[in-house]
């Protein structure tokens, strides 16, 4: 192989890059960005081996991060053209479906907020940064692959001094696959152009935080003026989204292990005098220290009280001994979020009244999670967790003189007034065009969380003012389910033995010391993807089916210790 790059260089080749690697070996592209690679490495003194502006890390810029074969961390370039083909397949004979990257954001200003890229956009292209996709499907009958036209920001020097570079044509081409790239300036005419067709369009109209939004509404104007002409393009993407592929499940459990061994650290320097704000920026320390770009959602840290409101958000408070706090909190891991959610005692022990309620909220847990299977749906497994959660409402007397039938029916709903889940993906409520009767298959990924709030109101005795969920991050497998967010321990022993215990052995001295951020020599998703989620041997799918449980501690240690 390298003989004939060799040749190759020989004959005038002195620009090597991945592309024209392809070109002079006529091998599939995974061999091609090795050998290039090795070219890198071998020949850099005598061609030019740099690779064109891609504006994010590539296998060449980033091989700590990326294999070659890959386009994003854990997903190769061939899973997205598929999906790309696979969109094409859905499509009309001869449609056109246009998708913008999303825009940038301000805070303030000209200050932008971190910048995050559209899920379904990102999802057929791999792209962190603006841009818009035209795929167009092959006519009837043809096999051809469907054509994927890429446009993008017209370099601009003034522009890059203060952002960087962004992706070049040349990258747009040889890294991300596209078929044709345009400047985003010839967007308005090359568009007119198709709304004048009588092609079958499919895009969606509301998504109004998309990079040039108001533009693409003009240049489609002539379609969307025809009715039937413009179709949603958003349901097509979320029926692909919801089956995640062997490389996206890998990334799932990357991104849940990674936040559930946070907030395993949260609840070991757990202490009285301890603040719901330390406890979120720890969190948000770890994920980060692990390789996540951001928080999935703010994070959610409630002593005492302050539990029973869902998406409690100040965290502006000191815990005391004898509360409980409630941490809800989640990573996103190069695109692919999770959803964890833990409470645990202040002081180290669960007080009787509190040991109620978690162990209802305990149980529903187990059961769900038993129950979650090929076949069932969000919304039997909800009704599920009614029934166990009524049951613990009628034992714990809250609701004196109602039947069981009473609490089931409507009752309930004063101590549990959420979903007991959703889908997750690349968004924290994913997919959302689809509904939770929609039977669960294997690939899909749903969150669990059952919960009880007490109100913080007299008559409610020594129960008031008491909150509890759990919620872990699940992959439904051929023989059940896997719990991804395995990290942090939920039974009531691994708790009140973990809470607080780093406090207790590093002493108080050191409370106030920053942490040095951790080196790993292996990437989180480097460690998981060699891990087995039970999607394709069937020996793995039938041990998966009992491992609904926290893995052993050895194991845990283990995870833990590679991610810092």
């Amino acid at each position: 192989m390298l003989a004939r790059v060799v040749a190759g260089i020989s004959a005038g080749h002195r620009d090597i890059t991945p592309s024209t690697t392809l070109n002079i070996l006529g091998e599939s592209s995974a061999s091609c960005l090795r050998a290039f690679n090795i070219i890198k490495t071998f020949f850099s003194t005598h061609i030019n081996t740099s690779c064109p502006p891609a504006g994010q890390p590539t296998a060449t810029t980033h091989p700590e991060l990326l294999d070659p074969h890959e386009l994003t961390p854990g997903i190769p370039a061939s899973e997205y053209r598929a999906r790309r083909n696979r969109l094409g397949q859905l499509l009309p004979p001869g449609g056109a479906a246009i998708l913008p990257a999303a825009a940038t954001t301000y805070m303030s200003g000209v200050i932008p907020w971190p910048y995050r890229q559209d899920p379904d956009f990102f999802y057929l292209t791999g792209l962190t940064q603006h841009g818009l996709a035209v795929l167009t499907a092959p006519g009837a009958g043809s096999s051809q692959d469907v054509r994927y036209t890429l446009f993008i920001d017209a370099p601009n020097t003034n522009r890059e001094r203060w952002d960087g570079a962004t992706v070049s044509r040349e990258a747009a081409r040889e890294v991300f696959g596209a078929d044709e790239v345009f400047w985003m300036h010839e967007m308005p005419r090359k568009l007119q152009d198709l709304a004048k067709t009588t092609v079958p369009i499919l895009y969606d109209t509301d998504r109004v935080g998309a990079y040039h939004h108001s533009a693409l509404g003009i240049a489609l104007r002539p379609a969307l003026e025809l009715p039937g002409r413009v179709a949603p393009l958003r349901p097509l993407l979320h029926s692909m989204r919801l089956i995640k592929s062997p490389a996206e499940a890998a990334m799932m459990r990357t991104s849940a292990a990674v936040a559930s061994a946070a907030v395993r650290h949260c609840m070991a320097v757990t202490t009285p005098g301890t603040t719901e704000y330390g406890l979120a920026a720890a969190f948000e320390y770890g994920i980060k220290s692990a390789g996540a770009q951001r928080l999935a959602y703010p994070t959610v840290v409630a002593g005492g009280p302050d539990a029973c409101t869902i998406h409690y958000g100040r965290n502006d408070k000191v815990l005391a001994g004898g509360q409980l706090v409630l941490m809800d909190a989640g990573a996103e891991f190069w695109g692919y979020v999770s959803d964890v959610t833990r409470t645990w005692p202040v002081g180290g022990a669960f007080s009787g009244p509190q040991r109620d309620v978690y162990a209802i909220v305990l149980e529903a847990h187990q059961r769900c999670l038993a129950a979650c299977r090929p076949g069932s749906s969000i919304r039997e497994l909800h009704a599920l967790c009614v029934d166990i959660l009524s049951e613990g409402l009628r034992e714990l007397r809250l609701l004196p003189g109602a039947s069981l039938a009473e609490i089931r029916s409507s009752l309930y709903r004063e101590f549990f007034w959420h979903s007991l889940g959703h889908y997750l993906g690349l968004d924290t409520h994913d997919t959302h065009l689809v509904g939770h009767d929609r039977r669960l298959s294997e690939g899909m990924v749903i969150t669990i969380e059952p919960g009880l709030y007490i109100p913080d109101l007299p008559q409610y005795g020594a129960l008031r003012g008491i909150g509890v969920r759990i919620e872990d991050d699940v992959l439904v497998t051929a023989a059940g389910c896997r719990v991804l967010s395995d990290q942090a321990p939920v039974a009531v022993r691994e708790v009140e033995e973990l809470a607080g215990s780093a406090a207790a052995a590093q002493g108080t001295g050191s409370a106030g010391l920053m942490p040095q951020p951790p080196r790993s020599k292996v990437t989180p998703h480097r460690l998981f993807a060699q891990e087995s989620l039970g999607l394709t041997a069937p020996a793995a799918a039938a041990a998966a089916a009992v491992a609904v449980a926290d893995p052993s501690g050895a194991r845990r240690q283990e995870v833990v210790k590679v991610l810092g």
